[in-house]
């Protein structure tokens, strides 16, 4: 399964030999159960994963109310990116909301990764900047569309998502209630396709 990451590096970047290796002798697959904590609020992050298979959402609890940041799935990275980088306590958690699949890179790895092997400074720099994609795309998204729009730009960008998330997950991601996601989700199947 370690090559399934191996895979996904080579689409940056050809590994040599050792290379790979390193990731095979040092990087580990996990099997994580459905609605396992992975990171809880206040805890240091001392690993990041990669997402074989599966689905993992980050999110915050605001007055004991859970607040759904964003979901990631298959070919993406997930951490407390500033808790894991400064080793400070997370401001989130993260929770698998399906069995899944991870490859798991501790702390120490990562950065003896990063010292080793200089291919490594710009993986790490790819994965920096596709988390920054995605945040900006989160921010401009609750900026710029109402929860109809969001929850319509989810349908037409990743609808099988849809149907691996609970509700009231969608409903708090959407920033709305499980009874507005509801109406939402009515008024948009009644529309005339076009």
């Amino acid at each position: 399964m370690i090559d399934y990451l191996i895979k996904y590096f080579d689409n940056y970047v050809a590994l040599e030999e050792e290379e790979r290796g390193f990731i095979r002798g040092n990087i580990s697959v996990r099997e994580v159960l459905k609605d396992e904590i992975l990171l809880s609020e206040g805890e240091v992050s001392t690993e990041f994963y990669f997402i074989i298979k599966g689905c993992i959402r980050l999110f915050y609890t605001v007055d004991v109310e859970e607040k759904t940041a964003f979901f990631y799935t298959e070919n993406m990275f997930v951490s407390s990116y500033e808790s894991f980088t400064k080793q400070t306590p997370s401001k989130h958690y993260l929770q698998a909301i399906e069995p899944t699949k991870v490859a798991t890179i501790s702390f120490d790895v990562a950065y003896r990764q990063l010292e080793q092997i200089p291919k490594f400074e710009f993986l790490a720099r790819v994965m920096m900047e596709e988390e920054l994609i995605v945040y900006q795309e989160i921010i401009s998204s609750f900026v710029t569309l109402n929860a109809e729009q969001r929850y319509l730009k989810l349908l037409s960008s990743n609808k099988s998502l849809l149907q691996r998330i609970p509700q009231y997950q969608l409903a708090t991601f959407l920033g709305v209630t499980p009874e507005t996601l509801s109406r939402i989700r009515k008024r948009v199947s009644s529309k005339p396709i076009s």
